[in-house]
């Protein structure tokens, strides 16, 4: 059994909450929780739809079970989908031969739900509800069969038979329709098939699949199909930052609010519930294929905001990040970028900085932390956490520093060009240490505030692997409004690390350890925690796209596509 030391959050109580937002593009509202009071579409997700072979459902036209869950358009397909379309996906390695596949030109039939569900990921989208079915029925170019169709609505419980457990799958209102990224799941069994024909619905078992085709709707223009846009389109390098002005620096460095970092220590190891904060400092990542992270990070620029050790500095390197936020809930990890930050500032090189970390320079960079925080009244504990643990800190730094042919050109410490332009960002003071708990409310929401008032979209946001220990509905989480207010667009990406179990494919072969890596559309995550039910990660799931050529690599939802001129080197 491998052991791993896990920087862990325990799930807290679920608490049910309703959001409603416009119907016009512009700001949401909300009724009950404010998690999205910040949160603005941007301008190319206002209402507009794809022409071609889908059918555009205007939001007004869609009876959504919760009245403006999704602000923008929906798009459908005109016909279901066939079988060459399925090979595709066969090929790329995200479906499996599933289903009736003999003649290409006729509709693939008989694949089972989470099949047919992986093909409209893959496809950039998603299977439809009930509800855009039938709004679909009033346009002529809308292809009718007599033939039962998947949707992605599960089958309702009777209001006279709900319980509290079933309160979110209950009759007449039942926010598990909308697109609800939950499967499997244990106690919900039967979705709703659909005939465009005679319009009658049906409850089925996700695993049957006699005589079911399937078609795809879609929430994003373009829709998210395989690949990416930055795989498909890298973007070119960028070039230094010139010096921030007073102005700039000042927005960045004295954030509204800051979180209180005053939980007490838990008395077990490797656990951290919201109550208390795990014993165990975590001073190293335990990741060891982050580097496949990097296509998808390389030159996006903007802002940065990330959790944890000195792994951020590898993808700020790599993503050339203008404005960092370092934030964590651990005074340990604080200190240690204080300790980083001053280190780096007096080393020219990868060599000088390594040297800080033997015995014999012990004294010497001791003095270095005085001179930089002679003014701060934790001096004296910055410098402790440096004896205590600049040995194993030192032998981790000269291991990255090492090349590697896997890595590449990942690693902050391996690639001197990084570490220039990590000295650099902290020459010209562009990275701010900031106190912050993800699970509280004002650290995070200052950084986005911070961000808007610098015209800056957070590009990159890295939460480690912290989001999957914990319900994101729980009031006391705030986590969907933090994420909520960070100013993201269609070129930001969030991504992370998620447990083995249940993310590694069965279907799919490939290297693959303990961690399920995940890259997501920052934008598109945002889009989905403004529904109810995306209240935990593994609800996204669903939308993944698995990698062809490993099973512990998966992408959610990012764009095809992005406006051209959005980035930062497009100007």
């Amino acid at each position: 059994m491998q052991k791993v030391f896990l920087k862990v959050v325990a799930p807290l109580a679920i608490v049910v909450f309703v959001v409603h937002c416009s119907s016009t593009g512009n700001k949401i509202k909300t009724t009950k929780e404010p998690y999205a009071e910040d949160f603005q579409f941007v301008k190319s997700d206002n209402n507009s739809c794809e022409t071609g072979n889908k059918i555009c459902l205007k939001a007004k036209n869609i009876t959504r079970y919760l009245d403006g869950a999704l602000s923008n358009n929906a798009m459908l397909d005109a016909s279901p989908v066939k079988v060459v379309q399925y090979l595709d996906c066969v090929k790329a390695g995200q479906c499996e031969r599933k289903g009736v596949l003999k003649d290409s030109t006729q509709w693939v039939s008989e694949v089972p739900f989470e099949h047919a569900n992986r093909y409209c990921a893959w496809a950039g989208g998603r299977l439809p509800t009930i509800a855009e079915f039938k709004a679909a029925l009033e346009n002529d170019d809308f292809t009718r069969l007599d033939i039962n169709e998947w949707s992605n609505d599960w089958s309702p419980v009777a209001q006279d038979a709900c319980t509290v457990k079933k309160k979110n799958i209950c009759e007449p209102k039942n926010p598990m329709g909308i697109a609800s990224g939950i499967f499997p799941y244990p106690t919900l069994k039967f979705k709703q098939i659909f005939n465009t024909q005679s319009g009658l619905t049906t409850s089925i078992s996700i695993n049957s699949a006699k005589g079911i085709v399937f078609r795809c709707a879609y929430d994003s223009i373009p829709p998210t199909a395989a690949p990416p846009w930055m795989i498909a389109n890298p973007p070119a390098p960028l070039n230094d930052p010139a010096p921030p002005s007073q102005s700039e620096l000042k927005k960045l460095h004295e954030l509204s609010d800051t979180d209180t970092l005053n939980k007490p220590i838990c008395k077990a190891k490797y656990t951290s519930p919201a109550h208390c904060k795990d014993p165990v400092t975590y001073f190293t990542p335990n990741e060891s294929q982050n580097y496949i992270f990097a296509p998808y990070i390389r030159n996006l620029g903007g802002g940065y905001a990330g959790v944890a050790a000195d792994a951020n500095y590898s993808y700020i390197a790599l993503a050339k990040s203008r404005f960092v936020w370092l934030f964590d809930f651990d005074v340990n990890i604080n200190a240690l970028h204080r300790i980083l930050r001053a280190l780096i500032l007096e080393s020219e090189t990868v060599p000088t900085f390594l040297s800080r970390f033997n015995k014999k320079n012990q004294k010497s960079s001791l003095e270095i932390l005085q001179k930089y925080y002679s003014d701060r009244n934790d001096l004296d504990f910055i410098q402790q956490v440096f004896r205590n643990n600049y040995d194993s800190l030192g032998k981790h730094y000269r291991k990255n520093a090492i090349p590697n042919k896997h890595h590449d050109d990942f690693g902050w410490l391996r690639v001197a060009e990084h570490y220039r332009y990590i000295r650099l960002l902290y020459l010209q003071n562009r990275i701010a240490i900031v106190p912050g708990d993800m699970l509280k409310d004002k650290s995070m929401r200052s950084i986005g505030k911070a961000a808007k008032s610098l015209g800056v979209p957070i590009r990159v946001y890295y939460p480690s692997n912290a989001e999957e220990f914990w319900d994101y509905s729980t009031s006391n989480s705030n986590y969907k409004h933090n994420v909520l207010s960070l100013p993201f667009d269609e070129a930001s990406i969030t991504f992370r690390t998620v447990h083995e179990y249940p993310w590694h494919p069965k279907w799919r072969k490939g290297m693959q350890g303990f961690w399920h890596y995940v890259v997501h559309g920052a934008y598109n995550y945002q889009k989905k925690l403004l529904l109810p039910h995306y209240d935990y990660m593994d609800f996204f799931k669903m939308h993944r796209v698995v990698s062809p050529t490993r099973a512990d690599f998966s992408t959610i939802e990012i764009p095809s596509a992005i406006p051209k001129g959005l980035l930062e080197q497009e100007r």
